[in-house]
């Protein structure tokens, strides 16, 4: 790993990573299935060589669990003020597998299979650079413009331990480079405060404070001078519901002018809001504060047009399970 370099990478991945390559080797699963977009080959390729040594390690049976890895998304929509165009911002890209299983569920079946948890997060954001690079194909066939758009997902400890291995990889896609931001979490400690300030100046990538509301204030404060979003998790936002219902409107606009003055931001993304939710009408309707802007991000409804033509529902096809599906993506442009 250390002597690799971001030109072995390339040399080990040949024409692969092509768009056209990248449609012909992508497996779409079959209903009963959700139908999500898979990449076996690419991911077995890339994972092979960045991560060598941990791949020799697993069994056959954990190597192609890893392959099927894919992602769903959740979309990010202006909340406030509420007439701002266009109105979808972005999606931020989680993990999903072939059996349907989400995050939680992957990482108790990498258990059972002895699978480090680094290689699903990798394997996982090879998914998410894949499909973004053919989401972009689409787009440009259908002319609809992806560069208002932020993809996102998560990077925790486990990823900042394999630096050299994250800015390889990213390296791979540099078209990532605008339209890709990393969200901390708040297991982040502030121990990882230096090396993601090098991966930042090494790849101008932008970040996103994920559950601020939970992480440690010191790790909140020292990145916000490299933040583009803040993110309240969903436990927050269902609070600030509560207040709403006990009549302390003033009081969370009070409270979110004061934190987004403070911290500078200049978007704030509430989780886990619905459509139907009062806290939704309130702060549209009572949201003044200029200099910040509030989206709101759930796992339950469509993208707005023109961004519902390459998403379904997953729960169309499993009730129980939510977010969105990317459809269309290896479609042959004609």
């Amino acid at each position: 790993m250390a002597s690799l370099s971001s030109l072995d990478l390339g040399s080990e991945m040949g024409d692969l990573l092509d768009d056209n390559k990248l449609a012909e080797s992508a497996v779409l699963l079959l209903p009963p299935n959700i139908p999500l977009t898979c990449f076996p080959v690419i991911i077995e390729k890339i994972l092979s060589t960045l991560m060598e040594r941990e791949w020799k390690q697993l069994s056959e049976r954990a190597q192609n669990y890893l392959k099927w890895t894919s992602v769903k998304a959740e979309s990010v929509d202006v909340l406030a003020p509420k007439d701002v165009t266009p109105p979808t911002k972005g999606f931020e890209m989680l993990s999903i597998d072939r059996d349907g299983r989400s995050f939680g569920g992957m990482m108790e079946q990498c258990k059972e299979l002895g699978i480090p948890s680094i290689l699903i997060r990798f394997s996982s954001l090879i998914a998410a650079l894949i499909t973004l690079r053919l989401l972009k194909r689409q787009t440009d066939i259908s002319h609809s413009n992806l560069a208002t758009l932020r993809f996102t997902q998560n990077v925790d400890s486990d990823y900042l331990n394999y630096p050299m291995a994250l800015k390889l990889l990213l390296e791979l896609f540099p078209e990532c480079k605008n339209m890709f931001y990393f969200e901390v979490n708040e297991h982040v400690t502030k121990d990882y405060l230096p090396t993601i300030r090098t991966l930042a100046e090494d790849l101008g990538i932008g970040f996103v404070l994920d559950d601020s509301n939970k992480m440690d204030p010191e790790v909140h404060w020292k990145l916000l001078d490299l933040t583009n979003w803040i993110k309240i998790d969903f436990h927050a936002t269902l609070l600030l519901e509560r207040y709403l219902a006990a009549n302390k409107g003033e009081e969370i606009i009070a409270h979110f002018e004061k934190y987004a003055s403070g911290s500078g931001s200049r978007v704030i993304v509430l989780e886990g809001l619905g459509d139907e939710s009062p806290l939704k009408t309130f702060l549209q309707e009572n949201w003044k504060y200029d200099q910040t802007s509030l989206y709101y991000q759930s796992r339950e409804r469509l993208p707005v047009a023109p961004w519902d033509r390459y998403f379904g529902l997953i729960q169309d096809y499993r009730p129980n399970d939510f977010g969105l599906f990317f459809k269309g993506l290896i479609t042959k442009s004609k």
